[in-house]
């Protein structure tokens, strides 16, 4: 089953890359927004957009047709239909 998944992430984050390379090694797709590379006002939409699914605004926050804050292997596992 194909989920929508977009990860809101910082470039310099190392909690944000082990994320990346968890959806990279389990082929799953995703939009990923890296907000700290956006200019001011694309970088204050992001956050506006951020702050709705993740009031604290941390890093990263996936979105998985429900949002998942940090990284919680097996809580994306299940979320995202990931076999072992």
């Amino acid at each position: 089953m194909l989920k929508r998944v977009r990860l809101y992430s910082l470039s310099t984050c190392p909690v944000c890359k082990k994320v990346k390379e968890f959806l990279k090694n389990n082929s799953i797709e995703t939009e990923i927004i890296e907000v700290d590379t956006l200019d001011s006002g694309e970088q204050w939409l992001a956050m506006k957009e951020l702050k709705k699914i993740n009031p604290d605004e941390t890093f990263p926050t996936l979105v998985v047709e429900t949002a998942v804050v940090g990284l919680n292997e097996e809580e994306l596992k299940k979320i995202l239909e990931v076999k072992d």
